[in-house]
């Protein structure tokens, strides 16, 4: 049986301010957006009902098409199959989502001025309303929430874990936002479910001023670091990225779930990416932007994304 609860052991360096007389920055402007875009998630149209006798995504987006056992299945059975991917999908987002939550609430201590504090707490509001939003869609409409994937739980507590801010930060901001944006741009293109796409426009543009805010952080430290301490914190990011591609790859979970052959699946999806590349270069293609506006994006690091992407 899986674990539901996993434990967390933290030690976190933070900053008590009691100078609240601070030049007022893009950071503070962004906190003033944050306020006037606050949005609750049972005015989404949950009373949209959902017809489980079709699929969650539009048949051109389903990237099992074409492999001969998911076409062989009786219709019925491939709609359940594509609930089951959907689930599971939204299930590693899910978790994404408190691995976020938990990280904000770390750093509201953590940032060194008041102006980000408060930011970083309007922040936390955002992620508990994505894990709130999540783990009702999947209850209430999708049927269950799965286990994380190994290498998501794995980011999510060294995320919490480790001591120093700037990982955390870099970890939440750029990596697991960066991803998100993207992924969830491309659930929202495929998704027939209203109350998910409806979501998902607010939950994009929570995600955008995250990443803008950590932008404005992350671009004056990490100006501070001398070129071994930058490659290493990008270091950071490549390694669990790597680490995540089983992750963001849930198909060997559907290959067992079905009893289809893993390999012929992987080199199905890999003729598929070959056919459908921009779904993969828009994913990569985030992260390396916001590597790039934050001084991440070393020359080697570039090199290795490259051959990723």
């Amino acid at each position: 049986m899986t674990a539901t609860v996993s434990t967390i052991d933290t030690q976190l360096h933070g900053q008590i301010r009691w100078d609240y007389r601070e030049e007022k920055t893009r950071v503070y402007s962004l906190y003033e957006l944050a306020k006037s875009k606050v949005w609750k998630t049972s005015e989404a149209p949950w009373e949209a009902l959902v017809d489980h006798s079709l699929p969650p995504s539009r048949h051109q987006f389903e990237p099992l098409a074409g492999f001969a056992p998911f076409d062989a299945l009786p219709s019925s059975r491939r709609i359940d199959c594509s609930w089951y991917r959907h689930g599971l999908e939204i299930s590693d987002i899910l978790h994404g989502e408190q691995g976020a939550l938990l990280v904000s609430s770390q750093l509201v201590s953590c940032m060194p001025d008041i102006e980000a504090k408060l930011f970083a707490s309007s922040q936390v509001s955002d992620e508990a309303r994505h894990v709130e939003f999540f783990s009702r869609y999947l209850l209430e409409v999708v049927g269950d929430v799965h286990p994380p994937s190994d290498a998501v739980a794995a980011l999510i507590k060294a995320m919490v874990n480790d001591p120093r801010w700037d990982y955390k930060f870099i970890a939440c901001q750029i990596l697991i936002e960066s991803l998100a944006l993207a992924r969830l741009q491309d659930i929202r293109r495929a998704t027939l479910v209203p109350v998910l796409a409806h979501a998902i426009d607010f939950i994009s543009a929570d995600e955008a001023r995250h990443v803008k805010f950590g932008t404005e952080i992350l671009r004056r430290h990490l100006a501070s670091l001398n070129a071994s301490e930058l490659q290493t914190r990008s270091d950071f990011v490549v390694d669990h990225l790597l680490g995540l591609a089983d992750a963001m790859n849930i198909y060997t979970r559907i290959a067992n779930e079905f009893d289809w052959d893993v390999r012929a699946l992987r080199f199905h999806l890999r003729q598929n990416r070959i056919r459908q590349p921009q779904p993969r270069h828009d994913l990569f293609r985030q992260l390396m932007l916001n590597m790039n506006s934050v001084g991440l994006l070393t020359p080697q690091t570039e090199r290795r994304l490259s051959g990723l992407a």
